[in-house]
């Protein structure tokens, strides 16, 4: 039965055989090297190498030391992701409860784990502007950030104007509608922003130094009231490539208005 289960779920099912799993793909490579590691009891330790071995995820190689096969390698891979998502979903449960996720695009679902060092900022009594003006603050000292905005903020749009010297916006078709009725907005105002857009329901800021990422109640609702901030490089990635996706797949703005004229006529 153990034979045929799945690779991960085999590894899952004792703690010994996922700590040295792991600490092989690490590079632990003796038996006594993985002993010292304190792993579990010695006895647990030379059975889980023995069990590894036969499931085809660790060898010894002609250096006679351990290592893990490829089919090791993505497995170690595989639970390391895993455990990380968790740090993601446990740092805030009540956040990641009652917000939509799959607002994101599915490969970007499936890598929360490079958000692992990530904190959720909530507006409080004392302070109710508290998100947006964490937003506010790093907008006002990033030079080329890349914003996806699926609502207007005044405030934002200011520090983004003011402050930004090369910066990419996607607006959400709902926002550029909203403008495009205003008597008061005149659509080529700034040409120093390269603006598309898209339909979008969570917001997004990438900076050189840090994510902002803003997700939707369950309901679709906005939520001003927090925001995930996260400034480890792999998170800023993770951002970098959201991006990017939906800036490659966005409407040029100015088309995208022209149609909406010509729909009107």
């Amino acid at each position: 039965m153990e034979k045929t289960r799945p690779f991960v779920e085999y590894v899952l099912r004792s703690g010994a055989r996922t700590d040295v799993l792991l600490a092989v793909f690490d590079g632990h490579n003796s038996t006594q090297a993985l002993l010292n590691q304190n792993l579990a009891s010695e006895s647990a330790v030379y059975n889980a190498l023995t069990e590894l071995e036969n499931r085809g995820l660790i060898y010894v190689p002609k250096t006679k030391r351990w290592a893990v096969t490829g089919t090791g390698s993505v497995v170690a891979d595989l639970i390391r992701q895993q455990r990380a998502t968790e740090r993601v979903l446990q740092m805030d449960t009540d956040y990641w409860q009652n917000h939509d996720v799959t607002a994101l695009p599915e490969p970007f679902r499936s890598q929360l784990a490079a958000l692992s060092d990530g904190e959720i900022i909530r507006a409080t009594d004392t302070q109710p502007s508290r998100a947006v003006r964490e937003v506010e603050k790093r907008l006002q000292s990033a030079s080329n950030p890349s914003v996806i905005a699926p609502i207007f903020s005044e405030r934002l749009s200011d520090a983004f104007v003011d402050n930004c010297d090369d910066p990419r916006l996607v607006l959400g078709k709902s926002v550029l509608a909203d403008l495009l009725t205003d008597t008061t907005f005149n659509r080529d105002e700034d040409d120093r922003i390269d603006v598309r857009v898209a339909d979008v329901a969570f917001a997004l800021t990438v900076t050189d130094e840090s994510l902002l990422l803003s997700l939707p109640h369950l309901d679709g609702s906005y939520d001003v009231q927090t925001e995930f901030v996260a400034e480890s490089e792999r998170a800023r990635r993770w951002g970098t490539k959201l991006f990017e996706h939906v800036w490659t797949s966005a409407e040029c703005v100015t088309a995208y208005a022209e149609s909406m004229d010509r729909n009107v006529k």
